[in-house]
């Protein structure tokens, strides 16, 4: 959606792509977080540990089929290629104080390409279980 062509020269081909299907604003402040924060980790992850870890990972209950009365937020990318937003909104009145936020110029990674609105909503929420004790 938004590109600094020059620093886009400077990637190679595979970079580039990747870089691409994961976010939508491209240029080197992007690009640094992202390498730093999700390439690196994806490098040096632990497969066969993910593998075990996702065979029994799941919510302690089901998202879509009961009333969760606490303070929650769902922050969603517009333009996200990985798990989209709509689904989301399905589940709006089962979250009586949920806060739906969906960001437009921001992919799978909102915490890079919309950083002060991600910041400034999770301190929302923080506050919001806080009073909620």
């Amino acid at each position: 959606m938004r590109s600094d062509e020059q620093f886009i020269a400077s990637l190679t081909n595979d970079e580039l792509e990747d870089f691409k299907a994961n976010q939508v604003i491209l240029d080197e402040y992007n690009w640094v977080r992202y390498n730093e924060e999700v390439l690196n980790g994806c490098k040096i992850a632990d497969e066969n540990l993910l593998i075990k870890v996702m065979a029994k990972y799941e919510f302690s209950f089901k998202v879509d089929q009961v009333e969760f009365e606490k303070p929650s937020v769902f922050l969603l990318g517009r333009q996200d290629s990985v798990v989209g937003f709509k689904d989301a909104l399905e589940i709006i009145d089962k979250y009586p104080r949920g806060t739906f936020t969906v960001l437009d110029t921001a992919g799978h990674n909102l915490q890079i390409e919309q950083p002060e609105i991600f910041n400034s909503l999770l301190h929302e929420w923080l506050d919001r279980i806080e009073s909620s004790l």
